[in-house]
């Protein structure tokens, strides 16, 4: 009879702590949420442009978005890069040639368009290559293109597949994963805009294009660490921009936002 009163207290207890924690873990949720989006909106809705952001917290394991014109599709730009690059990886289990490897660096680090569009072209199999890539990766809304920068996206489909680069994944091997980390943390100083706006510890790839109907298109994908330890992965996507500085200048000062409230 003691035992039996015993197990039931247990259970009691049990059933308490898992209340709290699930009150708890909506708190928390609702709390970072509440403070992005505030943040967010202030910048989204005076914007001339369209745009779109998405960001993964690990702590929380959601993701947090906020756009001015929603189910909008964006062209990628040379973001698209790191999906070309985790394709190709994919096809090729036993790691790159040295020469694929020589063509990711410049492609990555430098956006070669010549060094991407020989690896789209010959290694990943061209438009198809490329919407394979994005269905393996779970990226419903990401539709491939012939012309590679024109293949369109949104932030929350890039979120699923920097996700796999940066967090666990059953996609990508973890020595796959920490080639595309290493290169994307190792990107030429021209290239260090957008995402890592006042950050010191980032991996990034930036796409930028003018393009007719869709004025400068300028979009910013990566990872982010701030000095608490705390991290997330991010992708913003703007386009009708007046200018591509007008994009720069929206994506970093949603960068700035973020990082504030993530910590």
């Amino acid at each position: 009879m003691q035992q039996r009163t015993h197990h039931r207290k247990r259970r009691i207890w049990l059933v308490i702590i898992l209340i709290i924690l699930g009150i708890w873990g909506v708190h928390r949720y609702g709390s970072l949420n509440n403070r992005l989006t505030s943040a967010w909106n202030k910048i989204i809705y005076t914007s001339n442009g369209n745009v779109s952001i998405a960001v993964y917290s690990p702590r929380t394991h959601r993701v947090y978005s906020a756009a001015n014109k929603p189910n909008h599709k964006f062209h990628a730009a040379s973001t698209v890069k790191v999906a070309i690059l985790a394709g190709i990886m994919l096809k090729q289990p036993n790691g790159l040639t040295a020469h694929q490897e020589s063509l990711a660096k410049a492609m990555i680090e430098q956006s070669d368009n010549t060094a991407t569009t020989d690896l789209f072209e010959n290694y990943l199999g061209k438009q198809a290559g490329l919407q394979q890539t994005f269905d393996k990766f779970g990226m419903t809304d990401s539709t491939a293109q012939e012309n590679w920068g024109l293949s369109t996206t949104t932030p929350r489909d890039q979120i699923k597949l920097l996700n796999n680069i940066f967090y666990k994944s059953a996609i990508l091997s973890s020595q796959q994963q920490q080639t595309i980390r290493s290169l994307m943390s190792n990107v030429d100083a021209d290239q260090n805009w957008g995402i890592s706006a006042d950050s010191n510890n980032f991996a990034i790839k930036n796409g930028w294009l003018s393009y007719e109907g869709s004025g400068w298109i300028v979009n910013s994908i990566g990872y982010v660490k701030n000095n608490n330890g705390t991290d997330y992965t991010i992708a913003v996507y703007t386009d009708n921009n007046s200018s591509m500085a007008g994009g720069q200048q929206t994506i970093e000062q949603l960068a700035r936002v973020t990082k504030n409230a993530m910590k």
